[in-house]
């Protein structure tokens, strides 16, 4: 009798491990279909190291994080990257998320080409040494806020964000090399922007027929920061003098990005955009600066003009005008003064902890309620954990010295990020490191109003931006001597 040859054995071995599977999951008919792709992607990734931060960050920009109330869920929502595996398997032991399978294939495929390969070059990153004693610092203050009691679950939600950020910062830095690999990356962004802006304009003209009603977003909160960094590129494109492919399809996708900026009623994002164009056009070499005060000069009247027209208008039309005046005025019985006044107690409690708590009370722990106001537990279930103000969040978990670090971490990378701006020369390259520079500062005051330290798409694609702009400046440098070279 001849023995079974090596295919049927394979065979054999796949149907039964297959077999148990769907024993494992109590027969879901999408785990084998799922495996078979999961094993298809990790050969991929191990052989295109890029791809995978491609996947992460066009997921990041496209995917849902958090269910948008008043909508039938999309398939931006539908597809469960941030969902933790067993949630979505029925395997139980799986308790991590497909964003950080994702992380962990693509950090062990470059760890098994250099070994293969046998070279370990590493390049350097500017200021590592504070990330380093950023990361440190979040993995002491969640072992001190468990040690004192705190909820590991919890503890996770609040701190998986900025884990993320530090290890695409880390991963990315290395693997992007080329100017083609930066390119890619772009497009990505500003694609996944776009469709993000037909997918908001959609659900307002067609699913609400143009009225919100009592609505307050279309599309997650941190969608409307992720419009303002590609607006701002799109203004540093045009200023530096850049009119490439992806300057014209920024500019032909202009007009749905405002319409879903709008209608999306992130209010702080209006400040942040507003600041960040000023400054795009302040940091613009001399010989462009008079150029870009002929364009911004009227604009900025006529939106004085318009901002005053509808200043006690009600309307689509005058949404915008609305917002902003919520910022300074305040409306009784509306939504929106009701949400400042809601922050305004959280505040007083934060400061109350920080007060109690000097050395932070560590991740995983509820801060104080000393004046109380209403529970929004049904809305957000870690209201008592995670406060909307992030940077008092990282006060009150990490104390005085957490928060010096916090500063020092996101401090070094604005000013390592102007460094590398003010030494390019390349336009393309300089608009990107210029984007990158404001979609820091952009969220460190986001943070201050709306938690979005801590949310996942925030971290990933804010950790791939930094990556960029170390990226770029190496990129040039190199490219610069190469040409001085062949001469």
């Amino acid at each position: 009798m001849r023995p079974p040859s090596t295919s049927v054995i394979a065979a054999v071995g796949v149907s039964a491990f297959g077999a148990g599977l769907l024993w494992l999951t109590n027969a879901n008919g999408l785990v084998i279909p799922a495996l078979c792709v999961g094993v298809l992607a990790m050969w991929l990734l191990v052989s295109h190291l890029d791809l995978g931060l491609y996947i992460l960050l066009g997921a990041t920009m496209v995917l849902d994080q958090f269910r948008v109330f008043g909508f039938v869920d999309a398939v931006t929502t539908k597809v469960p990257f941030y969902l933790n595996l067993n949630s979505s398997t029925g395997i139980g032991p799986l308790v991590f998320n497909p964003v950080e399978l994702l992380l962990a294939v693509v950090v062990g495929a470059w760890f098994l080409r250099a070994m293969v390969s046998r070279e370990w070059h590493l390049y350097r990153i500017p200021n590592v040494g504070i990330a380093v004693v950023f990361l440190l610092m979040m993995v002491f203050f969640t072992g001190f806020g468990l040690a004192r009691g705190g909820d590991w679950k919890a503890a996770l939600w609040e701190i998986r964000a900025l884990y993320y950020l530090c290890l695409v910062y880390f991963i990315a830095a290395q693997i992007i090399r080329t100017r083609r690999q930066v390119r890619i990356c772009v497009w990505i962004i500003i694609v996944g922007v776009a469709i993000k802006g037909f997918q908001g304009c959609w659900r307002y003209f067609i699913t609400r027929h143009g009225d919100l009603g009592s609505l307050r977003a279309i599309l997650g909160h941190e969608d409307s920061l992720f419009i303002v960094t590609v607006v701002v590129l799109l203004a540093a494109c045009y200023f530096l003098g850049y009119r490439g492919r992806e300057f014209k399809f920024m500019l032909a996708t202009l007009p749905t990005n405002m319409l879903t900026f709008v209608f999306n009623q992130r209010r702080i994002t209006y400040g942040v955009l507003g600041l960040s164009l000023g400054i795009v056009v302040a940091m613009l070499p001399r010989e462009r600066l008079l150029q870009a005060l002929r364009v911004v000069i009227p604009v900025a009247m006529l939106f004085a003009v318009y901002t005053a027209a509808f200043w006690n208008k009600s309307g689509g039309l005058a949404m915008p005008a609305q917002k902003i005046k919520s910022m300074f005025v305040k409306q009784e019985g509306t939504v929106d003064n009701e949400s400042t006044e809601w922050r305004k107690l959280e505040l007083l409690n934060l400061k109350a902890t920080v007060r109690a708590y000097p050395f932070g009370i560590g991740f995983g722990n509820k801060y104080l309620i000393v004046v109380p106001y209403a529970d929004i537990g049904e809305e957000f279930p870690l209201w008592r954990y995670i406060p909307h103000c992030a940077l008092y969040w990282v006060w009150i978990k990490t104390g005085f010295v957490g928060f010096a670090i916090f500063w020092l971490f996101f401090g070094t990378a604005i000013v390592q990020a102007m460094i590398d701006y003010r030494a390019m020369r390349d336009p393309y390259f300089k608009a990107l490191a210029l984007m990158v520079i404001l979609f820091i500062v952009g969220q460190v005051i986001v943070a201050y109003y709306d938690l979005q330290i801590t949310f996942y798409r925030n971290m990933i694609y804010l950790g791939m931006a930094m990556a960029l702009g170390t990226s770029v400046r190496r990129i040039e440098a190199a490219e610069i001597a190469s040409q001085a070279g062949k001469q």
